[in-house]
């Protein structure tokens, strides 16, 4: 019974979850459509250890977490804003430049977002070889044993989409869409489940199988007419003469 009333529902109430589907999904689209986009372009570094032991690799795996954080400093940034010429400050585009490890993979990912998809992929190859350099240049005076080093696995390519994402978002609005209302129509059917408007509602209601019902009564053509007219002549107009 459960199954056959929420059918009930959806086919009375369909048209109202369509409609909220199609406005939310709607709002999403055009709000991914007045947004600014926000490119994104990723280098990838290796991390070398310069004997495979145990020690030396676990050690390289402590000074990942130390790179990322190196590559993020002012000093590795504005070197990249003048190689490139950039009119910025280095903490604004420090505010879209991150790093982050894959320590099992001794691997470290930069990834730069910027409206411009060009800048992103030049800011991210420049920050990229910027590093590996400076670590090849630290690498000078320690014993080749003990050495830590680093190489531009994967340049980073010219920018995608990161951000708006209008089909991600339009699909994501219209699912919400459909959970709204089908909220809505569940609660429009539960604030009328009280009204009782067919014998079908009477025998839902109250459990207990319609035997016969009694049929309004219609008035005949003309009958309105002349019983207002008597309701003007008022009762004992009625009367016959003596």
């Amino acid at each position: 019974m459960e199954l056959k009333r929420y059918a009930r529902v959806f086919l009375k109430r369909g048209w109202i979850i369509l409609l909220v589907a199609v406005i939310t999904a709607a709002s999403a689209l055009v709000f991914a459509k007045t947004r600014q986009v926000t490119y994104r372009s990723s280098a990838i570094l290796q991390v070398f250890p310069g004997r495979p032991d145990f020690g030396l690799t676990k050690a390289a795996e402590t000074l990942l977490r130390q790179f990322c954080f190196q590559i993020q400093t002012p000093d590795r940034v504005q070197k990249v804003i003048d190689q490139l010429e950039l009119d910025i400050p280095p903490e604004r585009l420090l505010e879209h430049v991150s790093a982050a490890s894959r320590a099992d993979e001794f691997l470290i990912q930069i990834d730069v977002d910027w409206p411009d998809p060009e800048t992103t992929q030049g800011v991210a190859n420049a920050l990229a070889t910027d590093f590996a350099e400076y670590q090849a240049t630290r690498n000078l005076g320690i014993d080749r044993r003990h050495q830590v080093d680093i190489l531009v696995l994967e340049p980073a390519k010219r920018g995608h989409v990161h951000w708006p994402k209008p089909t991600t978002l339009a699909l994501s609005g219209a699912i919400l869409g459909l959970l709204l209302g089908a909220l809505l129509a569940f609660g429009l059917e539960y604030l009328e489940s009280g009204i009782i408007r067919s014998p079908q509602d009477v025998e839902r209601y109250v459990e207990v199988a319609v035997i016969g019902t009694i049929p309004a009564l219609k008035p005949k053509k003309g009958a309105s007419a002349s019983l207002w007219w008597r309701k003007q002549r008022g009762p004992d107009k009625d009367r016959p003469w003596n």
